[in-house]
């Protein structure tokens, strides 16, 4: 148990809302508050678990098209030579970034991106405070 603890990438609550909420609403300019690690650790996670068909995650990819391209670049075997990809792969024991692994501030697992209906039931919410 011990040594699994030791393996967990432990992430900011800042980086965990910005995943949570990657499809829901723009997160660019929460993206880039995150140091550069935690930035290219929640995009190889969001290119991951995300639908790059969703027009909002797309457009949250969009502006860090550079970083992608070298996220890209490293799982698909080309040389690399951003050290914070090849830190991040070096930590996490895995030539592609392994993402399994990350949890936030109290040990809870990264979930599953809402779903098409959660992420209308959230705008829907917004909205509603917003009108108030």
């Amino acid at each position: 148990m011990r040594e699994e603890l030791e393996k967990n990438i432990v992430v900011s609550d800042e980086f965990f809302e910005i995943y949570k909420n990657f499809n829901v609403t723009t997160q660019v300019e929460e993206m880039k508050a995150l140091d550069k690690e935690e930035l290219y650790l929640l995009l190889t996670l969001c290119l991951d678990k995300h639908d790059d068909t969703n027009a909002l995650a797309l457009s949250n990819f969009r502006a860090f098209a550079d970083e992608i391209k070298e996220i890209l670049d490293l799982q698909e075997d080309r040389e690399v030579k951003n050290q914070y990809l090849l830190d991040l792969a070096k930590r996490t024991e895995d030539s592609y970034i392994e993402t399994d692994n990350i949890v936030n501030s109290k040990g809870e697992k990264i979930p599953e991106p809402y779903t098409l209906q959660e992420v209308r039931d959230i705008k829907i919410g917004l909205t509603e405070k917003d009108s108030e």
